[in-house]
């Protein structure tokens, strides 16, 4: 069985809707997958380390990442040769999260986590080594020009080569997943 790996955004879970709906998706659709969707570490370092783990011991054939999950994805896309489906993906976050230093709260558990400069320099580390894709045929992203948190232009410049769905309007949430689950669904086809 073909196994996908599913990445939630910054202080999120493997509970958000996205997540949800994902799974749902793939036993509906009687899809030859396994998804596995981890509670990452709020930790940055802690999640690089337990994301490379399940990549070593599980595999997977795709790594689908929303937000800072999808920063991730990209990074793991292009260190192991891997597809990737991103979803209105954090383009090198570093400096842009350095609004969230100080306490935070996990939006789905509740859990009170500090964001501190050692994250930010950790997601510094990994940013240089991706400053460019080197693997745009790897990556098919989706974007919504109404996100509120992230530009969408600047995924559209970084992943320059890659398939790219832009849909107009929505939001960082990424209103479009549910209606355009047949578009990640052909991909996974491929």
């Amino acid at each position: 069985m073909n196994k996908i790996l599913y990445l939630h955004g910054f202080a999120s879970s493997s509970e958000s809707n996205k997540a949800k709906l994902f799974r749902k998706t793939i036993v509906k659709q009687k899809l030859n997958y396994q998804c596995i969707t981890p509670d990452l570490p709020n930790n940055i370092s802690e999640a690089f380390k337990l994301i490379e783990n399940l990549i070593i011991d599980n595999k997977p054939r795709f790594i689908i990442g929303s937000s800072l999950g999808g920063f991730y994805s990209t990074y793991f896309a292009e260190k192991f040769n891997l597809k990737s489906i991103l979803l209105n993906p954090a383009v090198l976050p570093a400096n842009g999260m350095k609004i969230y230093l100080g306490e935070n709260e996990n939006f789905s558990t509740g859990e009170r986590f500090e964001f501190t400069n050692q994250d930010v320099q950790v997601l510094k580390k990994f940013e240089s080594k991706i400053k460019h894709i080197s693997l745009p045929e790897n990556h098919f992203v989706f974007l919504e020009s109404g996100d509120e948190v992230l530009n969408y232009l600047d995924a559209v410049n970084y992943y320059c080569g890659s398939s790219i769905n832009v849909f107009f309007g929505g939001n960082h949430s990424l209103e479009m997943f549910e209606d355009n689950m047949h578009q990640v669904i052909k991909i996974l086809q491929s």
